[in-house]
């Protein structure tokens, strides 16, 4: 069993993922850190709370994609937990999500209940309960921003899971790469890539796994989640996302709806900062590496197409423009 905190000046908050993960009732016997980069001295910090870390040190942020691929590279055990900075786990977190992906072995991926802020908060509000994917090719955290009030505590399959805290089968890990591509498709850099791991991991036949067990997640706690660089990145991952993985004829049919979408986004995103819109441009640039990936699926794949569509929800437009509706009156209310 391995588990990896993915490092980037996290401070006092990936210290107290690492204890944590230190206080496990299922034993960890390879722990690893992988840092890109930080200057805040949080490196040394761990360090000194585990000596027999197994450390990997990049000189500079490589984004996420590329760091989980090096603690994916590095792991030892047949699971392997992946960790964003600012999570914090309840002791039991990894023995039952352990024990719920030994039920059968074709569970390649392990999810428990991301909830926001720390352990204690009052009426606290869901990240994440695994992964849901839309028609339009977008995909989100199901329950994400409701109140916990006990609707999420049935174990479940689903579509897939959030690599802020999930457990990896490294088997599946290693069956999902194709020759020289790694687990996470480094073109992405940040967001949306376990979503991409997800679809490519279905298309293979394993399954993703719900089980209602506890992690506090301090969501964004870096601060760069609507930076213009981030927006950028994420313009363009959605893309990636589906020219990686909606294979045709039937993705065809889609394709008005990814469209349509992502005209939505890019104006959305315009309001905030207009340099995003280069995603679009770096899609275009790296979108000739999608064609191994699709190649690959097509060779392949166990599942049909339509055992991919099951997993396909419409997406609520109405529900999200009066979000957005609602946004947009309380931040002008502000100014």
């Amino acid at each position: 069993m391995s588990a990896a905190i993915l490092n980037w000046n996290g401070g006092d908050l990936v210290v107290e993922c690492l204890r944590s993960l230190l206080r496990q009732t299922h034993v960890i016997e390879d722990f690893i850190v992988v840092d890109n980069g930080s200057t805040d001295g949080s490196l040394e910090r761990l360090q000194a709370e585990a000596p027999r870390l197994t450390v990997i040190s990049n000189k500079q942020n490589l984004g996420f994609a590329i760091a989980a691929n090096q603690a994916v590279a590095a792991a030892k055990g047949g699971w392997l937990l992946l960790c964003n900075l600012d999570v914090e786990f309840e002791p039991d977190y990894v023995a039952r999500l352990v024990a719920a992906g030994e039920r059968d072995p074709m569970i390649g991926s392990v999810t428990g209940k991301l909830l926001r802020g720390r352990a204690g908060t009052v009426a606290p509000i869901v990240d994440s309960t695994g992964h849901i994917v839309f028609r339009n090719g977008w995909a989100g955290n199901r329950g994400e921003g409701l109140p916990d009030s006990g609707q999420w505590e049935q174990a479940e399959e689903v579509f897939g899971v959030t690599a802020a805290a999930a457990l990896y089968r490294t088997a599946m890990l290693r069956e999902i790469s194709d020759g020289s591509a790694q687990p996470f498709d480094e073109r992405f850099f940040a967001y949306i890539e376990d979503v991409d791991l997800d679809w490519r991991m279905r298309w293979l036949g394993w399954k993703a796994w719900y089980e209602p067990v506890t992690a506090w997640h301090r969501r964004s706690a870096t601060g760069a989640r609507r930076s213009p660089f981030i927006l950028r990145h994420i313009l363009k991952n959605r893309l990636l996302l589906v020219a990686n993985n909606d294979l045709w004829p039937r993705g065809l049919l889609r394709l008005p709806g990814v469209a349509a979408f992502t005209v939505l986004a890019a104006t959305q995103f315009v309001m905030e900062s207009v340099s995003s819109l280069l995603g679009m441009v770096d899609f275009l640039r790296k979108l000739p590496g999608t064609g191994q990936r699709r190649r690959f699926l097509k060779a392949r794949r166990r599942v049909t197409s339509r055992d991919i569509e099951r997993w396909m929800q419409p997406y609520p437009y109405r529900e999200q423009i009066a979000r957005r509706f609602r946004s947009g009156a309380t931040r002008s209310a502000a100014g």
